[in-house]
């Protein structure tokens, strides 16, 4: 039987887009996560997060100011495919 280690990670929004208009809104972010991976990633909830903000994951589990935020799924890229995902979305 495998142990569960515990899981920590940080992602730096650095870009954000919104479509559509302010309700609800649908927002994209592209993040750059700590283990050096970028992603375009999408709050289920619909918030938006700006530029700066800070997500976390512990074990299975995201948040964002200290309260739980589910994402959709997302995939790591590398950084110029974030970028280009950004601008062709």
């Amino acid at each position: 039987m495998k142990n569960k280690k515990a899981v920590f990670i940080e992602g730096h929004i650095i870009a954000n887009r919104l479509f559509g208009d302010a309700r609800p809104p649908f927002c994209i972010h592209r993040v750059m996560f700590s283990n050096g991976k970028y992603a375009i990633v999408r709050a289920a909830s619909g918030i938006c997060f700006k530029p700066g903000d800070v997500i976390q994951r512990n074990d299975c589990e995201w948040f964002f100011n200290d309260e739980k935020t589910r994402l959709l799924s997302f995939e790591y890229l590398e950084e110029n495919e974030s970028q280009r995902q950004l601008l062709e979305y």
